[in-house]
Order: structure tokens, then sequence, then C-alpha cells
């Protein structure tokens, strides 16, 4: 956008007062934002983002119709619903809003850089504090480019970069429970000195303690090549409907899991075998929550840039060596006062409990005075073969009760009776061919 438009933003959130320099050509443009280099005049060198002026209005009719397209899919499609497309939407929705506002990016930000700070081969750029508005966003300047094998002299440190970068995102997923969810290569870059700075933090992928401890036990179940483990952990995560086949889908996984061992990088992507996964569970009528999706996803990214890096390394083996550290800070965790208190006070009450609940249901078996609800269910078939009965039925009486009064019509009015007998037959025709194309409809 013009930087006429561009810079009235900056003026009204953060004030222009604070730049020695502001370049009007930007850096970069996206559809959300656009970057612009700038100095402080305390000597920092800067980059600027700013938010589209009316990007809102664009962003409301795209998630509307969004939100009509999967609601419609999932009307029309059983796949559509095994899948939760209106779910995926929302979850679209929420992360495309929290992009929108730059105070939470900077919050972000801040959250990915505290959790690199000790590492070696990741830098984050710091956030330029007051410099923060809804708007507008200011951050360090790290200067990079796009990842690039060639760039970097030395083959180990490829290796080594590779290596971090994906353990972190593992690190990340499976400890942290927030994530950096679109490390693209746009958004990864390496610097002069040899690290990967990792920027632009508006989509965070955050998971629930019981999903990411799910995720992590899943990750490690595929690293040891224990299928039946794998198939609990996702059977646990999912919604798993009456016509479920779980027998079908873990003798699915026994059958596929060894296929992601003992491979390099270059023949196999562990966001590709959580995709893999999903679309088995799919065909088993197992429905994963849509955290499963973006996890993917991420993985998936950071695959392409460790690959980059090193296509010879094997993810697999990455995760099998985060196992003591994933196991270690799990027992950690819960043996922590605080939450060892959270789990047992609750099982203490439902101990407590249990002497009167036996006492009351003995009593009740010996006045004869206990019910026993059966809730029928999954009768969506029955219903809809009894309906079309009925309604063929129904249709057979239109069929017979015109018929019968068309005839006794003829003796009265030639032309009525025959405009009876024609209906007659175009209903029956009707019915015959609708019963010849659909058996159990009407």
């Amino acid at each position: 956008m013009p930087f006429a438009e561009i810079e009235p933003v900056i003026d009204a959130d953060i004030g222009l007062h604070h730049f020695a320099r502001l370049d009007s050509e930007p850096l970069a443009s996206a559809s959300i934002a656009q970057v612009h280099a700038a100095l402080l005049k305390d000597g920092r060198e800067v980059v600027v983002k700013v938010r589209r002026p009316g990007i809102e209005g664009q962003v409301d009719l795209d998630l509307e119709l969004l939100r009509r397209v999967a609601g419609r899919l999932e009307r029309r499609s059983e796949v559509a619903r095994a899948v939760q497309a209106r779910a995926l939407a929302e979850e679209l929705e929420v992360h495309l809003r929290g992009e929108l506002d730059f105070t939470q990016e900077a919050h972000n930000t801040e959250l990915i850089a505290e959790l690199a700070a000790d590492e070696e081969a990741i830098v984050v750029p710091a956030v330029i504090r007051p410099l923060v508005s809804e708007r507008v966003l200011a951050l360090e300047r790290i200067e990079g480019s796009k990842v690039d094998r060639d760039l970097l002299a030395d083959p180990e440190r490829a290796r080594f970069l590779a290596q971090h970068l994906f353990d972190f995102y593992i690190r990340q997923v499976t400890l942290e429970g927030f994530y950096h969810a679109d490390p693209h290569r746009g958004n990864v870059l390496l610097t002069p000195d040899g690290r990967l700075a990792l920027l632009d933090f508006g989509l965070l992928g955050r998971l629930d303690d019981d999903t990411r401890r799910s995720l992590a036990l899943l990750l490690l179940a595929l690293a040891q090549n224990r299928a039946d483990d794998a198939a609990e952990q996702i059977l646990s995560l999912s919604l798993t409907l009456l016509d479920a086949d779980e027998p079908g889908f873990i003798h699915d996984m026994r059958r596929k899991l060894p296929r992601y061992h003992w491979r390099s990088l270059s023949g196999i992507q562990t966001g590709a075998a959580l995709a893999d996964m999903q679309r088995m569970a799919l065909e088993h009528r197992i429905r994963l929550p849509t955290s499963i999706a973006l996890v993917g996803k991420t993985l998936a990214q950071a695959d392409e840039i460790a690959r980059t890096l090193d296509p010879e390394m094997d993810p697999v083996e990455v995760i099998r060596e985060q196992t003591g550290r994933i196991v270690t800070t799990e027992v950690q965790r819960r043996l922590e006062p605080n939450a060892l208190l959270a789990f047992v006070a609750p099982q203490v009450d439902e101990l407590a409990r249990l002497p009167g609940r036996v006492g009351r249901t003995i009593e009740r078996l010996e006045t004869g005075t206990l019910k026993v609800g059966v809730m029928p269910t999954d009768l969506e078939d029955l219903e809809h073969v009894m309906r079309s009965t009925a309604n063929r039925m129904g249709a057979a009486m239109i069929v017979v009760g015109l018929l019968i009064s068309s005839a006794l019509m003829a003796r009265v009015n030639h032309w009525i009776s025959l405009a009876g007998f024609c209906l007659a037959a175009a209903i029956g025709l009707y019915m015959l061919w609708k019963i010849a194309r659909t058996p159990g409809e009407l």
C-alpha cells in the first residue's frame, strides 16, 4: 500500500517522533500487513509492522463465506462431517482474528523468545515496547536470508541447525502446549552468524494440557514403533461414534506404522505421517480434533525447512531422543504439590462417596425400587426405513383412491374422470421410477 496510507496509522498509534528514520519502501508486504524498516532515535535498527487499513472488512467477508461453505458441506457430505468442517472454520476464524491484533502477536513473540532463550541455534526478535498497538508493532531488526544449505560452508553446522530446529518444534508441541504455528520458509531466516531467526508469531498454536500430553505420548509411540499405544492415544483424542471401526483402525496402524522407521527425512515427513493417520482415522469413522490438523501442518513446515538443511536427518530418531526429557518433565509436573493436590482431591471425594452410593443401590435392590434406563441409539437407519415405507404406503393409497374415485366419476363427468386417471398414472410412474433409482427412499 502507498506509504501515505500507512504513515498516518503509525503516527496515530505509536507516534512518528520515536523514529530518526522510517523507510517509505516496505521490506515486505502480505495480505494482512506490510513491514517497513526504521531507525529509532536511540540508534536501534527496527522493523515496523503495520496492519493494512480496511483489512478487517475483507476478513469478515472471507470468514462469513467460509462459515457458509463449511455449513453446506457438513449438511451434504459425510466426509465433511467427519473432518468437522465447521469446527475447522471456527478454529481458522479464532486464529485469523488473533493475527489482526498485534498486541497479541507481541505477547506470542515474547512467549517464543523466552522458550528460545537457551537455544544456541535459534533467535527470536525482541519486541520494542512501548511501540506496540493493535495495528502497529515494532520489532528488533534481524538481518538474514532465506534458508539455503549452500549458504553454510560447514555441513556439520547445517545438520546441527536442522536437528535443533526440529527438536525446538517437538519441544513446543509436547512440553509447552503453545507453538509457532506458521514456520514456513518466509518466516525463518538464516542469519550471517549461522543461526535461524524465527519471525511472525501472529499464528500461535495452543493446546490444552490433556491434548498436549496425549500428543506427546502419541509422538513417542510413533518413534518407538508401538502401534497399539499410538492407536490408543489417537482414540483418546478422538470422538468415536457407534459406527466407528476401532479394530480395523488398530490393524491399519500395525500395518503402516513400520513405514516411518529407519528412513531419512528425505523419505518421510512427520507432518505427512500425522496427516496419513488422520486419513486412516476418517476411513474408520473416527473423528480427530482440529488441533491435530494444525499440529500436522506445523510439523510439515518444520520438516520442509529441516530437509533443506539436512536431507538425511531422521525425525523419528530426534523424537526418540526426546523421550527421556518428555517423560521426566511430565513426572515432575505431576509431582508438583499443586498439581498432585488437584489430582488427588477429586479421587478422595469420589472414594468418600462410594460407600453411600453402594448402600443406596443395595437398599433399592432389596425394596424392588431400582430402575434401569435404556436409551436407544443409532436408530437413524431404522427410522429412515420406517419413514420410507410409510411414505410409499401413503402414496399407494392415494393412487388407489384416485383410481376408484375416477372410475365412479366416469358416469358424472368424463373430463374429471380422465384427469383423475392421468394424475394416478403420473404418481404411479413417479413411484416406480423413484423405487428403481433409490430402493430405500420415496
